[in-house]
């Protein structure tokens, strides 16, 4: 790998800081928003909830999944007084927004699963001025990445490889090793900015 491009990487090494759910006493009304793994902490976290607080909780769950875990049936099992299904991550995060559009005081939200789902579900409740106080996060299954282009600012997901090819501007990126909160995802660059055509050696990435 050229010297410059590894300064690329290897910089600032950094991931969010995750809680661990646990229900939040002065909350009036939950929402628990999970998607594939994410389901065993949200489990974890009704089964830590008094029948009152789960009788006050709505649930968003995703059975997209990195690692193959669907939770759906055993949260079933619990007397919720809503339980919602989406067939993918971005459907997910879309029924979290709508549902946070109507949301009222007292409102506490919890998320679990993959980076990228978490990241993005952060970015919806920040838009409706949610403090870090109402937001429980706990990381849960495969680190598989999402990638901001520095180009042309096209999201990527569940990125695996150090280098991969944007499907955005066609740039073949490589990945930097630092999360941005703002993005909600690591940042990728033009892989081949010393010598095009010539790419580092390619590599898995910590997933």
């Amino acid at each position: 790998m050229r010297g410059n491009t590894l300064m690329l990487i290897t910089g600032i090494k950094s991931r969010p800081v995750y809680d661990e759910l646990t229900p939040m006493a002065d909350g009036l009304v939950h929402i628990a928003a999970a998607q594939g793994s994410g389901g065993g902490p949200l489990l974890r976290l009704l089964g830590d909830m008094t029948p009152e607080q789960r009788a006050a909780t709505t649930v968003l769950y995703s059975t997209e999944s990195f690692t193959g875990h669907n939770h759906l049936a055993a949260l079933q099992a619990f007397d919720v007084f809503d339980l919602i299904e989406f067939p993918s991550n971005a459907a997910a995060v879309s029924g979290l927004d709508a549902l946070l559009a109507t949301a009222r005081m007292g409102t506490r939200l919890y998320l679990a699963g993959s980076e990228g789902f978490i990241g993005t579900s952060m970015q919806v409740a920040t838009s409706y001025g949610m403090n870090r106080d109402e937001v429980l996060r706990e990381h849960a299954g495969s680190f598989v990445r999402r990638v901001w282009c520095a180009h042309c600012s096209h999201y990527s997901e569940n990125v695996t490889k150090r280098i991969f090819q944007c499907p955005g501007c066609e740039r073949h990126l490589i990945v930097r090793d630092h999360y941005s909160g703002r993005l909600a995802a690591f940042q990728g660059v033009k892989a081949d900015g010393e010598v095009p055509g010539e790419l580092p050696d390619n590599e898995e990435l910590d997933t």
